[in-house]
């Protein structure tokens, strides 16, 4: 029979597991501005636009310690920098990513922070608390509730950081530069990224006259 001190100090044992839930990203979003290899780039009147896929579950863990194209988004970092003499606009609206010749849905940074890292913090926060063992199974609504509050937190703190992390509207003035990530809806059972290109244009400030460029990516692999 469970006294009320043994259950008050299981109840502590399960908070503090639940309490492990953490967002701990390799890189940090001041590393995105140095000098980086990206998986394609052009420039033209000095203006360079470069972009690099987050597909796969290295990058992805890396950047937003999630596997993002296994909970169906698509990550691009793209940069924009103007080596030119006139000013330029550069719009997160003028990107778009086409797969096999079909458009994909952009989707909002907190959107892209909810359909990916949400349900994987969720799902991690369940696992400890299953790992927790039999015990745990006693007080499972007290457990998944501490889970639920822990991870609700930790969720908020995604949100802010894909938000901080994706690609600003910006004009762009001759040695100025702009970057960050675009998010994208994964096709439904796509396994292969190919053809995948991205188009952007940028529209120059003085009179209206618009820039395009367009990359073929190379093939990516999706995550199962």
């Amino acid at each position: 029979m469970w006294n009320m001190p043994s259950i008050r100090k299981l109840i502590s044992i399960l908070l503090l597991i639940s309490g492990c839930a953490s967002f701990e990203p390799g890189l940090r979003l001041q590393e995105l501005h140095k000098p980086r290899h990206p998986t394609a780039k052009a420039v033209q009147e000095g203006v360079e636009v470069a972009v690099e896929e987050f597909w796969s579950r290295a990058k992805s863990e890396m950047m937003f310690d999630a596997d993002l194209a296994s909970e169906g988004v698509l990550s691009l970092l793209v940069r924009v920098q103007n080596t030119g003499t006139e000013r330029y606009v550069a719009k997160k609206s003028d990107m778009k990513v086409h797969l096999d010749g079909q458009p994909l849905v952009a989707l909002d940074p907190r959107d892209a922070a909810r359909q990916a890292a949400t349900s994987e913090y969720a799902g991690k926060a369940l696992g400890w608390t299953i790992a927790a063992g039999p015990f745990a199974i006693l007080l499972w609504p007290v457990t998944i509730g501490a889970s639920a509050v822990h991870t609700h937190g930790v969720n908020r703190r995604i949100e802010s950081y894909f938000e901080a992390a994706s690609y600003q509207d910006a004009l762009l003035a001759p040695k100025q530069s702009a970057v960050g990530f675009v998010y994208f809806k994964r096709p439904d059972n796509a396994k292969n990224l190919e053809p995948l290109t991205v188009e952007m244009e940028l529209v120059r400030d003085a009179d209206g006259r618009k820039l395009s460029y367009k990359f073929h990516i190379p093939p990516l692999v999706a995550s199962k």
